[in-house]
């Protein structure tokens, strides 16, 4: 007969097995995403046009415009999704991103610039997909951390391997999309098998996170008239995030050539993976609240001082204070501390709070389509109200000015929602 502490370690080794198992699917699979939609940020396009703005703002509005249109669709279709299709859908999803990315390369200019909208739309989905694999769970924010780190890391290998295709392989930078996202087919393919494997959330699982459930067009419109003050609230910060986060990803290569003129294509890497490790490190702090809303106490903390360092990363920048990389680096923690808590962690403690009947698919495509709404706004802004002004400095102006709106709306949503949960409570007892 096995001891207590026996059996103890029989039934944590699975669960643990299943975490690493769950962890490196979700993954791989949105870290492949990655290899489809960003390594055409590490071209330039240099001196070429395209509707009237540069070519490679062209393509940044064309995909970011696709990418939104897709957060919009998502709103009914990641909300509404037979779970058995998920995987064909990812696939499918991945492969007209693919094709698009040979389209791109093939038809003339400035016509192809049309491929990488759908190539954007295409992906924009994909997010929704992956994540409702693992959503609902006792372990949902350790793998939603895990999965975060993709927004940071995936994207640097992304544009460092775009330059290596560029650089050392000489391909030219128009077939350098297409080419890249050859490379991540193999462990796409693994990953997304993986997850197929993942089984549903347990009913201790379910009895402590919620059920996670479809929604119909009437009940979405009911849920968000319920939290409608604080829904608007975190949508306004997701904005202001998404375009901060935009703009540095599309155009970091021509910030970079600002503030450092001979950097090697492996510094995208070298960047990312700092601020990757560092944001995980600080995030995962976060993840032993048993008490659903003390996490969203600590989320708006959280939040709050990552748009502090955003403005103190920003202000050492235009200063010109300590090594311009070192504050890049920095200016990525701040930023993905505040993005990632609230797409990765927020929503799934919002809904187990406030026993949310629904899912995070509804709220997240609610709040990513207003915010690449924004994200094509200020790009086009900028193209046409100010075209030579350089990349680093239109994106220190926004980042101080989008920084102060952030903090005045994590102040509003933290009254919201302590308020309501507060009413709440009082309601139930």
């Amino acid at each position: 007969m096995l001891t207590a502490s026996a059996q103890k370690k029989v039934v944590l080794k699975p669960v643990y097995s299943l975490v690493a198992w769950a962890a490196f699917a979700s993954f791989a699979t949105y870290f492949c995403m990655y290899g489809f939609r960003k390594p055409f940020s590490a071209t330039t396009f240099d001196g070429e046009k395209a509707f009237g703005i540069s070519l490679k703002s062209a393509l940044v509005v064309a995909q970011v415009f696709g990418y939104m249109t897709a957060k919009f669709i998502g709103i009914k279709f990641i909300s509404e999704v037979n779970k058995a299709k998920r995987a064909w859908y990812i696939l499918g999803l991945i492969g007209a991103a693919e094709l698009s990315l040979l389209l791109l390369a093939l038809v003339p200019k400035p016509f192809n610039v049309f491929f990488l909208f759908t190539n954007g739309l295409s992906l924009g989905l994909i997010w929704g997909l992956v994540f409702s694999f693992i959503e609902g769970r006792k372990f949902t924010d350790l793998l939603a951390l895990i999965l975060s780190t993709n927004f940071i890391f995936s994207s640097g290998v992304a544009k460092s391997l775009g330059r290596v295709c560029i650089e050392y392989w000489k391909v030219p930078e128009i077939y350098t999309p297409f080419v890249a996202g050859l490379l991540y087919v193999p462990l796409l393919l693994l990953a997304v098998w993986m997850l197929t494997k993942i089984p549903p959330p347990t009913e201790e699982e379910a009895g402590s996170r919620g059920v996670r459930v479809t929604l119909n067009a009437k009940e979405r419109i009911a849920l968000f008239k319920q939290f409608a003050v604080g829904l608007l609230a975190i949508t306004v910060i997701n904005l202001l995030l998404t375009i901060l986060r935009d703009v540095k990803d599309n155009y970091g290569v021509e910030i970079l050539r600002t503030v450092k003129p001979s950097f090697t294509p492996a510094i995208f890497t070298q960047m990312e993976t700092m601020a990757a490790v560092a944001v995980l490190v600080l995030l995962l702090l976060m993840t032993g609240f048993k008490n659903h809303f003390r996490s969203i106490a600590a989320h708006h903390v959280a939040i709050g001082c990552g748009l502090g360092i955003i403005f103190l990363s920003a202000l050492l920048l235009r200063l010109q204070i300590l090594d311009p990389v070192f504050n890049l680096v920095l200016y990525t923690i701040g930023l993905y501390v505040c993005y990632n808590t609230l797409q990765c962690l927020f929503l799934d403690r919002f809904i187990a709070a406030f026993k949310v009947k629904g899912n995070i698919g509804f709220f997240f495509y609610f709040m990513d389509s207003v915010g690449y709404l924004g994200s094509c706004f200020i790009i086009v802004n900028k193209e046409i109200f100010s075209p030579r002004l350089n990349w680093l400095n239109y994106f220190l102006t926004i980042s101080f000015i989008l920084g102060a709106v952030g903090i005045v709306s994590v102040i509003v949503s933290w009254i919201y929602f302590r308020k309501k949960y507060k009413s709440i409570a009082l309601t139930t007892n």
